[in-house]
């Protein structure tokens, strides 16, 4: 199924939204004013009246604008159309309310029922004017962010075949050449065998599974068992490591070898600093509709900025991240746990 997700909000975004509201503003300002301006003439009376009746409509739209652009911008867009139909109703409520505040002010009459219900046209159409402009402009941009996170998914795609096709060069040579080294060794290097098993087990599940776009969860943890082993052989007491999933997470589909990054990234920042070493807790839990996956270590404490991760000359958290956002709109978030280390946390759909 696909879901409908919202572009991410940015200064150049507010900006564009506030000088298509003000061109919106001058451009029904000029053409409501122009009867007035033909009738009275040009005075500062004129210039008065037309810009406190712009301020109050400012002022009215901006809670709504809030509503529909911040607030309840992850609704589908029928939804949001429907609303409008109190929204519109709530804007005009507050513009008037404005008027009654206002007119007494400044020696005027306040608002009769016949000049209520004499407004209510102009407004609701300037109403409609307004925020017409503002979701096409919307559409527009989502439609440009989507076709760019298409475009980064291309880019990816193809840089993943790129590094598939380098990796399958000559596998069954590598097998072939692994399983003799492992035949070769003498019975007392066991354990040696066993680490060359493992090692064999990586390669395969990383060159069977960039033929997928989509594995299970489960097929991913088992792959991060392994590795995790392998890596104990390079550490030994020093990395403890622990792979826990709730019911219901083991058969959720994830790209493949995306867990890989954070854990490697794991060992280096938390195990391989530290003289005593520390652990690599993989955790998967089940949040409403979706699937928390948790990595964090301890060990070596993170010096530094997490959010340093993203800019750093390493390349597989910040492809990792793009993945996860252009794949499954979901955001990244790294933080330091209780321990010092490092905690990588993202969702995905399922």
């Amino acid at each position: 199924m696909k879901h409908h997700q919202p572009i991410q909000r940015s200064e150049r975004t507010t900006t564009r939204e506030i000088a298509l509201f003000i061109f919106v503003l001058l451009v029904m300002s000029i053409l409501y004013g122009t009867p007035r301006l033909f009738s009275q003439g040009f005075s500062a009376a004129f210039l008065l009246e037309t810009g406190v009746d712009c301020l109050m409509m400012t002022i009215a739209c901006l809670p709504i604008w809030w509503l529909h652009f911040r607030k309840l911008v992850h609704l589908p867009m029928k939804t949001r159309f429907a609303l409008h139909i109190l929204t519109a109703f709530l804007y005009y409520g507050i513009w008037a309310g404005l008027y009654y505040l206002y007119n007494p002010m400044v020696g005027l009459p306040t608002m009769n029922r016949n000049q209520f219900f004499q407004n209510i046209g102009p407004n609701l159409l300037f109403y409609i004017q307004v925020f017409s402009s503002l979701h096409i402009d919307l559409f527009f941009r989502e439609r440009e962010a989507q076709q760019l996170r298409e475009q980064e998914l291309r880019e990816l795609a193809f840089k993943g075949e790129i590094n598939a096709l380098k990796a399958q060069i000559q596998p069954h040579f590598l097998f072939n050449t692994l399983n003799s080294i492992s035949a070769s060794l003498p019975g007392e290097q066991e354990h040696s065998r066993v680490l060359i098993a493992r090692l064999a087990d990586t390669f395969r599940y990383a060159l069977q599974s960039t033929q997928q776009d989509l594995v299970p969860l489960s097929q991913e943890l088992d792959f991060m068992h392994t590795y995790l082993s392998l890596e104990q052989g390079r550490f030994g007491k020093r990395l403890a490591f622990s792979i826990e999933g709730t019911e219901g997470t083991a058969e959720i589909l994830i790209p493949p070898m995306l867990l890989q990054p954070f854990v490697e990234n794991a060992i280096k920042h938390g195990i391989e600093p530290s003289i005593e070493g520390g652990s690599v807790i993989i955790s998967c839990i089940r949040e409403s509709k979706k699937v928390g996956i948790y990595i964090e270590n301890t060990g070596s404490p993170y010096v530094g900025n997490p959010e340093d991760l993203f800019l750093g000359k390493g390349v597989g958290v910040k492809n990792t991240a793009k993945r996860l956002e252009n794949q499954f709109a979901e955001k990244l978030q790294v933080s330091i746990n209780d321990k010092g280390g490092l905690r990588i946390h993202f969702c995905i759909p399922g």
